[in-house]
């Protein structure tokens, strides 16, 4: 048997409204799920309720995670301008630009600096990305030939720039 709604909203109108708005900190959203609520009691007339206050507070629970959902779904962060200003460009700046460029001038006399055989093992494996064993087949060496070279210039450029 269906309980009348007046009644019931009356005793439990203003306690859901209590409990919805604790949890949104909204009380405009709290008025409005506390309408639907006793909306959806309404269209299920056929419904036969034992504790007319705990299906209050399950309909309005079920309500009140709808409604974050959607509001999760509705949401779009908005940004600052400023913010956008200090986000990372795609593209280096120019003081990036020269100096990654001085780097590779330093890398490029430091190679230059090793033995022609070291200078083409190390171009193969570290620029070309040739593997020690593909290095090994097409300088047609051994693999540790190969590792001994690459070595000789970590070591030789490792200490270089140290140096400075």
């Amino acid at each position: 048997m269906q309980p009348d709604l007046s009644v019931v909203f009356s005793s439990h109108g203003g306690e859901l409204r209590s409990y919805l708005q604790r949890r949104l900190g909204d009380g405009h959203i709290a008025s409005d799920l506390v309408q639907d609520t006793f909306l959806n009691v309404l269209e299920r007339p056929e419904t036969s309720i034992q504790d007319i206050r705990a299906y209050l507070y399950a309909i309005a629970r079920n309500l009140l995670i709808n409604h974050r959902k959607q509001e999760a779904r509705r949401r779009t962060e908005t940004c600052a301008p400023e913010a956008l200003a200090e986000m990372a460009a795609d593209q280096p700046s120019p003081e990036e630009v020269a100096d990654s460029r001085l780097q590779l001038e330093r890398i490029h006399a430091l190679v230059r600096e090793l033995p022609q055989r070291t200078q083409d093992i190390f171009a193969l494996n570290r620029i070309d990305g040739l593997t020690h064993a593909q290095v090994a087949r097409e300088l047609r060496i051994s693999e540790s030939a190969v590792q001994k070279h690459l070595a000789l210039a970590i070591a030789h450029m490792t200490h270089r720039l140290r140096a400075r």
